[in-house]
C-alpha cells in the first residue's frame, strides 16, 4: 500500500469515497455532494501544508486509490489526535482497514502524540474489531454532532 498527502490532483479518489452511500452510510450517514467534498477536499489540502501530519490517500500497488487516512492533532490539545479512515466496498474485508490503523499508530508515535482515537458509528462492528484489536479501548458512546458515536482511544505514553 501506498500513504502519500493528498495532492490537488487526487480529487477524483477522494470523491469516489465521499460520494459512495456505502462508505459514508456509518461515517455522516449520507454521500457529500460535489460542491461539499470540494470544500472539504480544498481544507484537506491546506491542513496538509506544513503539517507533519494529515489527509492520506491510500492506493494500491497498481496506484489506484482505494482509501483514505487521516491524522489530525487536536488544536487545544496537540498531544492528543484523532485517526480516522474510509475504505471503498471493494477493498474491504482484505485487511487494509488494520494495516491502515497499524500506519497511524506508527505515525502517531513518530509525532509524538500521546492519546490517539477514533470516532465510530457504535453499528460499524469492523472498525470496531480493528480498533479494539489495536488495543483501544472504548471511553464513550452517545451523541456525536447529532449522529450516533462511539469514542475509542489508544494511550501511546510510555509507562514507566
Amino acid at each position: 500500500m501506498n500513504f502519500l498527502k493528498y495532492a490537488p490532483s487526487d480529487f477524483a479518489d477522494y470523491y469516489a469515497l465521499v460520494s459512495n452511500i456505502e462508505v459514508m452510510q456509518q461515517i455522516t450517514e449520507r454521500a457529500l455532494p460535489e460542491h461539499e467534498a470540494t470544500a472539504e477536499f480544498e481544507s484537506m489540502l491546506n491542513y496538509n501544508l506544513g503539517n507533519n501530519c494529515g489527509y492520506y490517500r491510500i492506493s494500491g500497488e497498481d496506484g489506484v486509490g482505494m482509501a483514505y487516512a487521516k491524522l489530525i492533532p487536536d488544536e487545544s490539545d496537540p498531544s492528543r489526535a484523532e485517526m480516522g479512515y474510509m475504505i471503498l466496498p471493494e477493498h474491504w474485508g482484505k485487511g487494509h482497514g488494520t494495516s491502515i490503523a497499524a500506519r497511524l499508530i506508527i505515525q502517531a508515535q513518530a509525532a509524538g502524540i500521546g492519546v490517539l482515537y477514533a470516532v465510530i458509528d457504535p453499528s460499524n462492528a469492523a472498525s470496531r474489531r480493528i480498533l479494539l484489536r489495536q488495543n483501544f479501548v472504548s471511553t464513550w458512546v452517545g451523541d456525536y454532532h447529532g449522529l450516533p458515536g462511539e469514542i475509542l482511544e489508544l494511550n501511546l505514553q510510555v509507562k514507566r
